[in-house]
């Protein structure tokens, strides 16, 4: 067995920001890495696997050469599997930043002129997917053998090249599309309407807050009010980089009104992230409020059905879980009653987990059609609690934001895929929906887990660095939006959405990643 594949790999990832267009050193660390073995590798390897004298390549070749060979392949494999870490963390980030430089594109010029990046965007999708899930397999069942280890390795790094061309593919286009050292003064105009429409969506939440309080407590209020706060302090600092962007094309500072503005659309575009989760919140609290009732019906209903089934001496063992899922009937209904302020997500998931237990011995006596219309009554209730948790460690990995590692990311981009079967397969299978949305919850619960743990290993450490990715501390950009040279990582990739500076213009932008890259905004 190979230790180092059947661990998890702890990768906390230091929390500073840097101007977009500035590269950091731990990518040109990256550059120096990465790219040699990514791309120089392959594109050696096929030079010499189509030489004429390369073994197997016709009578014309010579006798004695030997088969070229991948130089991952003779790197230790903690290192190798560390850098494939590094590059999927650096991926993730690229996508990320990537669709929220386009969003501003289509704010400006209208779907059908960001048609074609959206394909780019939605492609580099697929190959994040993949690199998760080989990365999932990796953490969760490690091959006994290290070649077999090293070969899924090697995949996510093929993955992760395969996603940095997808984003490069129309980078020039994109670029010519959105020229903003040519013109800046319109991307600030956007970017004020922007804040300006968010600030209003922010009023309108806070002005629901207090009803919420007087119903509601728990975790789920609890990370609305700081996700409202964090909202505030986002849309403060982006209201400063657009009025310094403003300064900046009014006295012909383009190349810092352009860092200026892609600052400000970061933060703006991180704020309606938290936006989108806070309203999705309150509806969930909400709609957990009137599950109560559908799952206390239910809940009633499978009781009344177990008593009976008990009594006819069918299946004895389900005394005990008759009687945990009453004890959760009394609870919620004494809850309900009472003034008191409560959670209604966790007393439906309690009143689920009750009617689980139940559930399992009760459907072995049930026929097939019986089970299906058991998932069917109780998915809707599990979909939503998935739903929420998936949401919730979601929330919790963005507020760490560069310092999540490649372990709970791929926990986290498992829980939305198994959150996605589970919607997929609602109509059609319900048994297997609901199996799907179960392992969502786990997974979720799972991503968050580690990385609360990677962020207090990395405080022990005393780190501010990347930890497992070679400490340099520095932010990756890219993407839609990269540094100099693009791409996610910097040099690694290119991107969209990042002028490259030369001359006079870059000095000045890398004068300012020297007086602001190391400001932490987390």
């Amino acid at each position: 067995m190979l230790e180092a594949a059947a661990l998890p790999l702890p990768l906390p990832v230091g929390a500073i920001f840097v101007g977009p267009l500035i590269i950091g050193a731990g990518v040109l660390v990256l550059i120096g890495l990465g790219a040699m073995y990514l791309s120089g590798g392959r594109k050696q390897t096929r030079r010499l696997s189509s030489a004429p004298g390369a073994p197997g390549m016709g009578p014309g070749g010579q006798q004695g050469q030997s088969a070229p060979v991948d130089p991952r392949d003779s790197m230790p494999f903690d290192q190798l599997r560390q850098q494939a870490g590094s590059l999927l963390v650096a991926a993730d980030e690229a996508v990320r930043s990537s669709e929220q430089e386009i969003l501003f594109a289509q704010a400006a010029y209208g779907d059908e002129a960001v048609a074609v990046f959206r394909e780019d965007i939605e492609k580099s999708k697929g190959h994040l997917r993949d690199a998760f899930r080989l990365q999932q397999q990796l953490d969760q069942q490690p091959p006994s053998e290290e070649a077999q280890a090293r070969s899924i390795v090697k995949q996510i790094m093929e993955h992760c090249e395969e996603l940095d061309a997808s984003l490069d593919a129309h980078r020039q286009e994109f670029e010519g599309l959105r020229d903003l050292e040519r013109s800046p003064g319109p991307a600030v105009e956007q970017l004020d309407e922007r804040l300006t429409g968010l600030g209003q969506r922010l009023q309108q939440l806070h002005a629901q807050l207090p009803e919420l309080q007087a119903r509601y407590e728990g975790e789920p209020l609890s990370g609305l009010e700081k996700n409202l706060h964090r909202t505030e302090e986002l849309l403060s600092q982006a209201r400063t980089q657009r009025d310094t962007a403003r300064s900046a094309a009014e006295e012909q500072r383009t190349s810092d009104a352009v860092v200026a503005i892609h600052s400000g659309e970061q933060g703006a575009g991180q704020a309606g992230e938290l936006l989108d989760s806070a309203e999705q919140t309150i509806s969930q609290l909400h709609d957990a409020r009137k599950n109560l009732d559908v799952g206390l019906a239910q809940t009633e209903q499978d009781v009344a059905q177990a008593r009976a089934t008990r009594d006819a001496g069918q299946a004895p063992e389900l005394a005990g879980p008759i009687a945990a899922a009453e004890a959760a009937v009394a609870r919620v209904r004494r809850t309900l009653d009472s003034e008191d302020r409560y959670d209604p997500l966790d007393l439906l998931l309690g009143l689920e987990l009750a009617h689980r237990e139940l559930d399992a011995p009760l459907n072995s006596v049930r026929d097939r059609q019986a089970k299906d219309r058991r998932a069917r009554e109780m998915l809707q209730t599990e979909l939503l609690t998935a739903r929420n948790q998936v949401q919730s460690s979601q929330d919790f990995l963005r507020s760490r934001a560069h310092r999540v590692g490649t372990t709970a990311r791929t926990r986290m981009a498992e829980a939305e895929r198994c959150l996605s079967e589970a919607q997929a397969f609602a109509e059609t299978q319900p048994a297997r929906a609901l199996d799907f949305a179960t392992q969502a919850k786990t997974l979720a619960v799972q991503a968050a887990q580690i990385a609360d743990r990677d962020r207090a290993e990395e405080n022990l450490a005393g780190s501010g660095g990347f930890g497992g990715f070679g400490g340099s501390g520095r932010h990756w950009g890219g993407g839609y939006g990269g540094g100099n040279g693009g791409g996610y990582g910097g040099g690694y990739g290119t991107g969209y959405g990042r002028q490259r500076s030369h001359g006079r213009a870059g000095r000045r932008m890398m004068r300012y990643g020297m007086r602001h890259g190391r400001r932490r905004w987390f």
